[in-house]
């Protein structure tokens, strides 16, 4: 199992902070390992509490037009 996957583990059974209490699903990230850039949200919305998945809400679509624009 690799480290990120540990991780993914470890913060689906988190209850250290109060997103614990009300998620329906924990939101790890995705993406490589050994990536050069990391994005981080301030913390899952709606819809990426309901897929599981980060940036997937409005701030997502928007994160991917400023992304676009920039090449």
């Amino acid at each position: 199992m690799s480290q990120l996957s540990e991780l993914a583990l470890e913060i689906s059974a988190c209850t250290k902070c109060i997103l614990s209490k009300s998620r329906t699903k924990s939101v790890p990230g995705e993406g490589p390992g050994d990536a050069a850039i990391m994005f981080i949200g301030e913390g899952p919305g709606f819809h990426e509490d309901k897929q599981g998945r980060p940036f997937v809400g409005a701030a997502g679509q928007f994160l991917e037009e400023l992304l676009a624009a920039l090449g």
